[in-house]
């Protein structure tokens, strides 16, 4: 909430300043959200994005179930080990769990960074879309409608053809095509 009333004090701040010192200011938004959801090329990217994650999922599960084998037998043989072999043991197994965790961080990160690969040239595309759409109409900045995070940045345009979104979305389809 914070970021958000920050962002939009910022904005204004800038607007009023520009306004002040005689400019004009024309500012444009957008959804991009609603333009990812609308390309065609989504569906294949979520696909790719789905079927890597499965494939690591599959990995961490084998592992996993390695894991819990490793500890029921030694559950199950500790009453007949010698105090010196169960602490080997079970500083064995703490090893395993720690390596377990961070092949799930390094999953993590990788699909991660899977994702970003996957979506890098719609963002690009959409990148050069929102400037070949703010120089056809003349607009000085083009602002996100949302926050990451779903908050509404632009609660209210007296202009709504001030709003971008469709405008993006036909300049990105009509490259794509």
């Amino acid at each position: 909430m914070f970021r958000k009333l920050l962002a939009t004090a910022f904005v204004l701040l800038f607007a009023f300043t520009l306004t002040a010192v005689g400019q004009d200011l024309s500012i444009g938004y957008m959804n991009p959200q609603e333009v990812l959801s609308q390309l065609p090329e989504r569906a294949d990217i979520e696909q790719q994005l789905n079927s890597f994650i499965q494939e690591k999922r599959s990995e961490l599960e084998r592992e996993s179930t390695a894991f819990q084998q490793a500890v029921s037998t030694y559950q199950q043989n500790a009453a007949s080990m010698s105090e010196q072999e169960q602490q080997k043991r079970e500083e064995e197994l703490a090893t395993r769990e720690q390596e377990l965790m961070e092949m799930q961080q390094s999953i993590q990160q990788q699909v991660q960074q899977r994702r970003s690969e996957l979506m890098a040239p719609i963002y690009n595309r959409m990148d050069q879309a929102i400037a070949a759409t703010a120089e056809a109409n003349n607009l000085d900045f083009v602002l996100n409608e949302a926050t990451g995070m779903g908050e509404t940045i632009i609660y209210y345009s007296a202009d709504q053809k001030l709003n971008v979104t469709q405008q993006v979305l036909d300049r990105m389809n009509s490259e794509s095509n």
